[in-house]
């Protein structure tokens, strides 16, 4: 991945995730992927594969400040609404990529990044759905 600079707490965020999964020997493919044409449903965050089984990975990353304004688990933040959007945007991907007929999964990533330590306490919340 290129060395631009960070942000926001977001982009550290799907940064850590993203090394997260490539830490488990996972191919990051794409970075915020969001839909060119036609009405923006907004972006997934971090699109993996796993090697092992030929899964794709769709990664939806919450971010927060442990201890700052709206501290509540991060995965609160996936509301149904925000699953839903998910699903159109995963189904768009796979149909930009050729990719309808790989296995798939939607996965989460709950971030608590302690500011003063520099330490970020991390979930993985497999396979989620409504």
């Amino acid at each position: 991945m290129p060395t631009e600079q960070i942000k926001t707490i977001g982009q550290i965020g799907e940064r850590i995730a993203a090394n997260y999964f490539k830490a488990r020997g996972c191919e990051v493919l794409e970075m915020n992927f969001e839909n060119q044409v036609g009405y923006r449903l907004g972006e997934i965050d971090v699109v993996a594969r796993d090697p092992k089984n030929d899964e794709i990975i769709f990664i939806e990353v919450k971010t927060r400040k442990k201890g700052g304004y709206n501290s509540e688990a991060p995965e609160l933040a996936i509301s149904r609404g925000k699953y839903h959007k998910l699903k159109k945007i995963i189904s768009t991907y796979l149909r930009k990529n050729n990719l309808l007929d790989s296995s798939y999964r939607l996965d989460a990533i709950a971030i608590e990044l302690d500011m003063e330590t520099r330490k970020a306490d991390l979930r993985h919340l497999k396979y989620i759905y409504y």
